[in-house]
């Protein structure tokens, strides 16, 4: 594992430290880790750029998708919650 995970040592547990180590994960590993819906899980995938199809398998490079997480923060709580905020 490489970067800079070491730095947030204080704020990870074992969960977090096993999800680091996937290069790609599915949409249900993703929607449990990071408590969305199908839906929004699936649009932001495809959304990021991040989606890899393997046959009839379905991977996202989590890498990427992070990312994108990171730079559409605000787009992204829309399309969790909707237009309350």
């Amino acid at each position: 594992m490489s970067g800079c995970i070491w730095m947030f040592s204080d704020r990870i547990d074992d969960v977090d430290l096993e999800f680091a180590q996937h290069d790609f994960i599915t949409y249900r590993m993703g929607r449990e880790y990071y408590g969305l819906g199908e839906k929004p899980m699936i649009r932001m995938a495809w959304a990021s750029g991040a989606v890899y199809k393997v046959g009839k398998k379905v991977l996202i490079k989590r890498e990427i998708f992070e990312e994108y997480l990171r730079q559409h923060r605000k787009k992204v709580e829309d399309l969790i919650y909707g237009d309350e905020a």
